[in-house]
């Protein structure tokens, strides 16, 4: 599993959580756990299903697909590690 951050001009709580939710719903074959938010910041594990060698670069490239389809929330900046 790779550590997502993503820094925001701020968002609460519950629609940090349910964006993170919809992204696991979109992306069927994609693992979330251990979701955080807290003001400027969503934070969560993600990795793919049955795919062990999954990169950070194949996580950001979703992100970056979803966010497109679905800002929710101004993003100042994604890490993946």
């Amino acid at each position: 599993m790779c550590k997502v951050t993503i820094d925001t001009n701020g968002i609460k709580d519950e629609e940090g959580k349910e964006w993170v939710d919809e992204l696991a719903n979109i992306y069927a074959d994609m693992e979330i756990d251990d979701v955080k938010v807290s003001g400027n910041k969503i934070s969560f594990s993600a990795g793919f299903s049955g795919m062990d060698d999954t990169q950070p670069d194949d996580i950001k490239m979703r992100l970056d697909e979803y966010l497109t389809m679905n800002e929710a929330f101004q993003t100042k900046s994604i890490n993946v590690s």
